[in-house]
């Protein structure tokens, strides 16, 4: 028996991968343990998105000298002599690699329990000019939507619940074989199973067009689909933005969040992320960026400080250190108090919430149509639909308990 350890890092695109991968191993009589000390051969799943997470793994990396180490991930991918450096022993393989190991299992899926993880493709048609992952991803490259359908099909077949579609940007899905992330939601809420669906990050740019919008909308009223848009605009400052070469102006990133709360109003939870501390934002792109926080009252905020990427075009830009973390700090106040005078309005509320998975501190998450994270502490059994009263707020997440009506 071979006794491995698996560790991941980054994005949900990274989560997809080791679930496949334990799955996978699984099959061929791998031991899965859950402590390093006790495995024949460890497996890191690394990011690179910004120098921070970059050397938190060269600092795993070179925790785990004298073990036997395969290294995978964007910074296997973008930075392998870096890995050689701390570690010269670790064996550096491409996801790729592993992608093509699990295509001799016909039904190798991304599952944890009743949630799971659908890549639908890899790369993105971007070129912003901070971004490492583009260079570690590539170019777009969708998954044919019948092996999606296929995959999704084999999961709630398996019992699960609730699949989140991920991509480094799935609003472009289908770009590359004409067809759309409309017409694969269409195909996908077509399976007969009671499930729900969770739809990754999309790019402002991927939905200027108005036909790709409209459509959108119309297929995301199906009640089988959490009205939970996650739209980065990374900037309130369109100067900003065209530095970055993100393709769209706060006028387009405005208009798609008003076209969906036009048709899901207060049920719609949006997601952003912001990026403070650009090299060329200056104080008053900062406080466009806080206005349009504002503007735009997201549910969720994601705040990243700049980090300049090596193999990027602004690679050799940036500012103190000092300036970035004081705008991330006014950044976070803000998003606080938004987050307040938003939920405020949903305490004493009775939602329809269906239990994911297990809370870390006990009790279950129950999902709403709005993917409001519910901790419940009722004994709830997973995949359980009950009505459930909003209780607490506890800014990033509330408390509720089960009602019976």
């Amino acid at each position: 028996m071979t006794y491995m350890y698996l560790e991941s890092y980054g994005c949900t695109s990274n989560e997809e991968f080791i679930r496949k991968l334990e799955a996978y191993l699984e099959k061929k009589d791998v031991y899965i343990v859950k402590d390093s000390s006790k495995s024949d051969t460890i497996v890191l799943n690394t990011c690179c998105v910004i120098e921070a997470t970059e050397n938190a793994m060269l600092k795993k990396i070179k925790q785990y000298e004298g073990k036997r180490l395969i290294v995978t991930g964007c910074l296997a991918k973008v930075s392998p002599d870096k890995i050689k450096k701390v570690n010269n022993d670790a064996i550096i393989l491409d996801q790729h690699y592993f992608y093509e190991l699990f295509r001799e299992c016909d039904d190798i899926v991304a599952k944890d329990g009743k949630i799971g993880i659908v890549n639908i493709g890899k790369g993105c048609v971007g070129e912003c000019s901070y971004c490492i992952t583009k260079v570690a991803r590539g170019s777009l490259v969708s998954k044919p939507p019948d092996d999606i359908v296929k995959e999704v099909k084999e999961l709630v077949d398996k019992g699960v619940i609730e699949v989140r579609l991920t991509g480094q940007d799935v609003g472009a899905y289908g770009r590359d074989i004409s067809y759309g992330l409309p017409d694969l939601l269409r195909d996908i809420v077509s399976i007969d199973k009671r499930f729900y669906i969770r739809v990754g990050m999309i790019n402002p740019h991927s939905l200027k067009d108005k036909k790709t919008l409209y459509e959108l909308i119309e297929v995301f009223k199906n009640e089988k689909i959490f009205k939970f848009l996650h739209l980065p605009v990374q900037s309130g400052s369109d100067r900003v933005l065209k530095d970055m070469n993100r393709r769209y102006s706060v006028d387009d990133f405005l208009n798609i969040v008003r076209s969906f709360r036009s048709e899901f109003d207060s049920i719609l939870t949006l997601s952003t992320d912001f990026i403070v501390g650009y090299p060329s934002e200056t104080e008053e792109d900062f406080k466009k960026s806080v206005e349009l926080l504002h503007r735009c009252m997201p549910n969720k905020v994601n705040i990243t400080r700049y980090s300049p990427r090596p193999f990027t075009q602004c690679e050799d830009k940036d500012i103190l250190g000092r300036i970035k973390k004081a705008r991330s700090r006014i950044m976070t106040e803000e998003t606080k108090k938004i987050y307040s005078k938003i939920n405020k309005s949903w305490i004493g509320r009775i939602v329809r919430g269906i239990a994911t998975e297990r809370g870390k501190k006990g009790g279950v998450i129950v999902r709403d149509i709005s993917y409001h994270q519910i901790v419940v502490k009722d004994d709830l059994a997973i995949g359980t639909e009950s009505d459930i009263k909003i209780d607490q707020d506890r800014n990033t997440y509330f408390v509720g308990y089960r009602v019976i009506r």
